[in-house]
């Protein structure tokens, strides 16, 4: 085989990746020996894949260097008493070590942005639930605005009448509108509950109680929009043991009758 021939063989470059048998590599080592111009080819060969593997490679952070230096001296070929082989072989081990290295540098690379992203994961998921909670707080106070909103319109109605409720201590009023059908209850004059006690509302029809839900002390307005029943004789307040309510009024501790016409 002449010599040009066998340089543009393939065999230089499968021996610099280190993929040729046995018999290709004492060829190609005979011939790095013996021909000057093979030996060049070889040179150059290593040194662009070498110059492709730098071009290619993916800049670290700073704070890597440490950890990159540390890789490579760990991959590095332990020294023996064996004798160094002849220049003229040219081994790869220096490619390989190269190749170990950007293979490392990559590992802990996408290792430090998997980091990054998790954190920044962590971070929009915190910002979404943040983002949530004040979009909830709006929605409330949009519906308390709203409910203060019905009061008001209530309370300027021409056929809205006035329900005082006394408790022989001091008086509240609830306000009855039959042409709206809407009811609404003025928290400011109730008492404080008793500890453990809650307050609820009720019509009185037909000469029996009705409810008509839990008086809601915290509301945002100071105004709580009631349900409204046909034929309401009076309106009453009870406290109660059980804060969801009970069938019947336990004790009543406020009473008006609604007025007619």
């Amino acid at each position: 085989m002449d010599i040009q021939s066998f340089i543009q063989s393939g065999l230089l470059e499968t021996y610099v990746l280190g993929q040729c048998s046995a018999e290709e590599r004492q060829l190609v080592e005979r011939m790095v020996a013996q021909h000057p111009e093979v030996r060049a080819e070889l040179s150059a060969i290593e040194q662009a894949l070498e110059g492709y593997a730098a071009a290619n490679a993916v800049k670290p952070p700073e704070w890597m260097k440490g950890r990159i230096e540390e890789v490579i001296e760990n991959q590095s070929v332990p020294t023996t008493s064996t004798p160094a082989p002849p220049p003229a072989k040219f081994p790869a081990s220096g490619f390989w070590q190269i190749a170990t290295a950007l293979f490392a540098i990559l590992c802990i690379y996408f290792l430090y942005r998997n980091n990054q992203l998790t954190a920044e994961k962590e971070s929009l998921q915190t910002r979404v639930s943040e983002l949530q909670a004040q979009l909830d707080d709006c929605a409330l106070r949009n519906k308390q605005t709203e409910k203060l909103r019905q009061a008001v319109v209530l309370l300027r109605d021409r056929d809205t009448r006035p329900v005082p409720l006394d408790n022989g201590k001091g008086t509240t009023y609830a306000y009855y509108n039959s042409v709206r059908r809407e009811a609404a209850l003025d928290l400011a004059g109730l008492p404080a509950p008793a500890p453990g006690k809650y307050f609820q509302f009720w019509a009185i029809v037909g000469g029996k109680p009705v409810s008509m839900g839990m008086v809601d002390l915290q509301s945002f307005s100071g105004w709580q929009m009631l349900p409204y029943l046909d034929q309401a004789a009076a309106l009453a307040v009870s406290q109660e043991d059980n804060p969801n309510g009970n069938a019947t009024p336990t004790q009543v501790i406020m009473v008006g009758n609604v007025p007619t016409g």
